[in-house]
């Protein structure tokens, strides 16, 4: 039971008593009682908007209650005592800077008064942020500021300033027990927040000429993407757009691995075949924790690797944690500049063809059609495809080297939209159709795992190696005129039969550790072949 309830059984004890005496009055007066006029029809919006930001007084002819009516939710708030005040001031105090404060006036007399500023402020209560959070209380009636000290004596001003209303009128104001139900609700956008930051930071930020519009507009649509938790879904300013293209095809700076994040850590999926990342040491699954010293927790991906890459021949220092042995350790590489080769290949002994793939770029078809007339033959006796350390690319190009292997109508994978799963298949018929083996193990991602599981459930290939990285979601690209550019989460995909590999990953027929001396994994797949 809350207080204002308390409250009115006391009051309506001391109703009961009155009323018996009064009926007891009409029964004696008889033909002079008068009739009680009840008013019915009240427009609630009408009511709170008249009285919004107002501290009401309810007299109901025994006692009086004071309300706040806080004039964003325009629910009332009970006032009783100084611990209510302090409870009011916490709750609704508003931060202000001297220099807007100035604007409102605290008399009639006051000069350089900005009576827009005022209006918009009116049934605020504002703190100080450079006076010790000193309260001030923007009277609706006036548009005066009062200073509303904490305690008694703030609620001695705020009953000063109180109006009457009726309890009929009263009782279509709602009440709330929150404490905090001025908060924005789920689908609720304050826009005048939004610019009241920037203005602020503007106006006030103690680095001044670090602020600027375009700053700080890219970073709130960074902001609005981080907010999804989401670590594939980001917002890319025209340099962060370049760096990701750069990522999918060409050439970049920097150390040769490829990234992503994974549980809010910066995880590598996989150094690059030759590359300083490869050479230093680093494996998949390892963690990065600092760049040259900075913690990296909680940046998106494309923040953190903006720091990793460089001029090439310069240094850089990686803190990383290796989760399979639980080693802390420090490492300096040498930037280089890398050329990513999408596709390689070669026969081994036996008439086995080994194709190499390191990234599912947009022109992986056409790189896979010239190694493949390369090594394949009418004397090939199987084909091994090496998705090893292959942190995926496009859909497009996994669909169209399953294509290859699939027979015409067989299901390639499924995109899980909110509404509706699409599924895809393939459509040129089956051209390969040899003993196959996928190389897999995690830093195997993305595309590269809808190919593998395309192939696995439909019994074209079998898998060997280590289970894979688990990025069991698809991405899209909206561009900006400016060069900006949004990457989000459209869809989560499944397998040709309906799995989820989400954080799972697709777990291998054989399940082999290579090991620092020896290609374990390949000397399975030979043998299978042989």
């Amino acid at each position: 039971m809350n207080k204002v309830e308390q409250k009115k059984i006391s009051n309506r004890a001391r109703k009961i008593l009155i009323f018996s005496l009064f009926f007891l009055s009409i029964l004696f007066l008889g033909h002079k009682a008068k009739a009680v006029t009840v008013v019915i029809g009240w427009d609630p919006e009408a009511i709170k908007t008249r009285y919004s930001g107002s501290v009401l007084v309810e007299n109901d002819g025994f006692d009086k209650n004071y309300w706040y009516l806080e004039p964003k939710s325009q629910e009332r708030y009970l006032i009783e005592n100084g611990k209510d005040i302090s409870e009011l001031l916490k709750t609704f105090g508003q931060g202000i800077y001297d220099k807007d404060l100035a604007k409102i006036a605290t008399s009639t007399q006051s000069a350089n008064v900005d009576y827009n500023f005022s209006q918009q402020k009116r049934g605020q209560i504002l703190l100080q942020v450079e006076e010790d959070g000193q309260a001030w209380y923007i009277n609706p009636l006036d548009n005066l500021r009062y200073h509303i000290a904490n305690g008694q004596h703030g609620f001695d001003t705020l009953v000063n300033l109180a109006i009457e209303i009726s309890p009929e009128k009263l009782s279509v104001i709602p009440i709330t027990e929150s404490k905090g139900f001025n908060e924005l609700k789920d689908n609720e956008i304050d826009f005048d927040m939004y610019w009241s930051v920037i203005d602020t930071l503007k106006d006030n930020y103690y680095k001044p000429e670090t602020v600027n519009n375009k700053d700080l507009f890219y970073g709130s649509l960074k902001g609005i993407t981080k907010s999804l938790n989401d670590p594939y879904t980001e917002f890319f300013t025209p340099a962060g757009k370049n760096e990701f293209d750069n990522r999918l095809e060409g050439s970049v700076e920097g150390i040769g691995a490829m990234v992503d994040t994974k549980n809010s850590v910066l995880q590598i999926i996989s150094p690059l075949e030759g590359s300083p990342a490869q050479k230093a040491g680093l494996l998949p699954e390892d963690q990065i924790w600092l760049v040259d010293d900075t913690d990296i927790n909680g940046y998106s991906t494309s923040e953190a690797t903006a720091l990793i890459k460089g001029p090439a021949g310069t240094e850089v220092k990686l803190q990383i944690y290796r989760p399979r042995t639980g080693e802390i350790f420090e490492v300096k590489i040498i930037r280089e500049k890398i050329t990513i080769s999408n596709v390689s290949g070669k026969v081994l002994d036996t008439n086995i063809a080994y194709i190499k793939i390191n990234m599912f770029t947009l022109n992986l078809k056409n790189e896979f059609v010239k190694i493949k007339n390369e090594v394949i033959d009418d004397n090939t006796k199987g084909i091994i495809i090496d998705l090893r350390n292959n942190p995926g690319g496009y859909t497009n190009s996994a669909i169209n080297l399953a294509d290859y292997w699939l027979s015409a109508d067989e299901v390639i994978f499924q995109e899980k939209y909110p509404n509706t799963v699409n599924s895809y298949s393939a459509s040129l018929g089956q051209e390969i159709n040899l003993p196959t083996i996928v190389l897999i193990n995690n830093g195997t991602a993305s595309a590269s795992e809808i190919f593998s599981s395309a192939l696995s459930e439909n019994g074209l290939a079998q898998l060997v190696g280590t289970t894979t990285f688990g990025k069991g979601t698809g991405q899209t690209l909206a561009n900006f005129p400016e060069g900006s550019a949004l990457k989000y989460t459209i869809f989560e995909w499944l397998t040709a039969k309906g799995n989820s590999i989400e954080k799972n990953g697709i777990k291998p027929d054989y399940v082999i550790e290579n090991t620092t001396a020896s290609d374990l994994q390949l000397q399975k797949a030979q043998d299978l072949l042989r």
